[in-house]
């Protein structure tokens, strides 16, 4: 049994109620869009406004080789460089610039090695000039000795004439400094010279005799010696090119590493920098790739990228030596051929970025880019 009394005073109630709230739906509705938008605004801000927007693009790839690929002269072909070596790199030497000891099992790097092998080529074309230039100066020699040669009196003879031979050029430089002293002492120390009636100096011409024929015998052994040298040279003169250039591929093989260029952009209106490591994957195939690990050059001064900045990034990997043979083998045979090559790199949010793709080879993508403008100049022109 229902009390109608009741329901009767409950009825205004509701009435009254519905009837206020339908008065206050308008503020009600817009409070409630007020308090919704509040909260939004931070969210929107952080997922979709103020966010990092990171673009890479690898610009260049390059193949370096090492400069820590040293050689030693350990074989008797290699040893015949050795007189085509600069000095400085063979002798130790003081801070007064003077000559030390010999250094023990020096080792050199490989443009060294073919700068002297280029040497001895040019000496070899040479010898024949070198020859005939060393016979001349003995046959001078041999007319200043000759009492009957009046076209070349031995009191004639001067240190003009010595220096004029060159003879540091051919054997050592010490030597030829002292004959050249030893010529200036006797035609020029008056102090230690006798004179006659006439006040004219006497010259010591048995003493400058002994000291020419010195002279002599030491550019007759040069000429031995050369003639030797210069015979086994000329014989394994493309053995020595041999050796070389296996040096030069087994450098190449395992003694190099990769610098990467990339441009990097953040579009966002937010900073972010990136981590120091980075991946590039060069694939091969649909399902045969190789990961090359690099690290970011300088990375304390360029990895903050502000936000619509652009950045000049440059990566380097460890040399081949340490990657595993399969990988080496790898990266060399396909090395400038049908590779392409992507590169991936993280921000400190944990985010992941990946680059465009370009060919594996050294340098591909200016030869893409000089194209295009070539092309753009040329509808130019038109």
């Amino acid at each position: 049994m229902v009390d109608k009394e009741n329901s009767e005073t409950e009825q205004p109630l509701k009435t009254g109620f519905l009837d206020k709230a339908k008065s206050h739906l308008k503020g009600i509705v817009l409070g409630g869009l007020g308090i919704l938008s509040a909260a939004a605004v931070p969210v929107w801000q952080i997922y979709f406004v103020e966010t990092s927007d990171v673009a890479i693009e690898i610009t260049a790839i390059s193949r370096v080789e090492s400069d820590r690929f040293k050689v030693a002269l350990d074989t008797d072909e290699l040893q015949m460089l050795e007189p085509y070596i600069p000095e400085n790199l063979l002798y130790e030497f003081n801070y007064l610039g003077q000559r030390g000891d010999k250094i023990d099992f020096p080792e050199f790097s490989l443009d060294i090695l073919f700068t002297a092998y280029d040497k001895a080529k040019q000496d070899l074309k040479n010898i024949s000039i070198t020859k005939t230039k060393l016979l001349q100066s003995i046959e001078r020699i041999d007319a200043y000795l000759d009492p009957a040669n009046q076209q070349y009196p031995l009191d004639e003879f001067r240190v003009s004439e010595l220096k004029s031979w060159d003879l540091s050029n051919h054997i050592d430089d010490a030597e030829a400094q002292y004959f050249e002293n030893q010529v200036l002492a006797i035609t020029r120390d008056y102090s230690q010279m006798e004179f006659n009636a006439q006040a004219e100096p006497a010259l010591n011409l048995a003493a400058l005799a002994f000291l020419l024929n010195d002279v002599k015998e030491d550019i007759t052994d040069v000429i031995s010696e050369s003639n030797n040298r210069h015979e086994r040279l000329r014989d394994d003169i493309r053995n020595i090119e041999t050796q070389l250039q296996k040096l030069k591929n087994q450098q190449f093989e395992q003694n190099t590493f990769f610098t990467v260029d990339a441009v990097v952009s953040n579009s966002g209106r937010a900073s972010t920098s990136l981590r120091p490591l980075a991946l590039m994957r060069v694939q091969i195939s649909d399902n045969n790739y190789v990961d090359i690990r690099l690290e970011q050059q300088r990375y304390s001064d360029q990895s903050e990228l502000l936000p619509s900045s652009t950045n000049m990034l440059s990566y380097r990997s460890l040399e081949l030596s340490s990657f595993p043979s399969e990988d080496q083998a790898l990266i060399n045979t396909f090395w400038g051929s049908t590779g392409r090559v992507q590169m991936y790199a993280m921000d400190t949010q944990q985010n992941v970025f990946s680059s465009n793709q370009i060919a594996f080879v050294d340098n591909r993508n200016q030869k893409v880019i000089l194209d295009k403008l070539k092309e753009v100049a040329s509808k130019q022109v038109q």
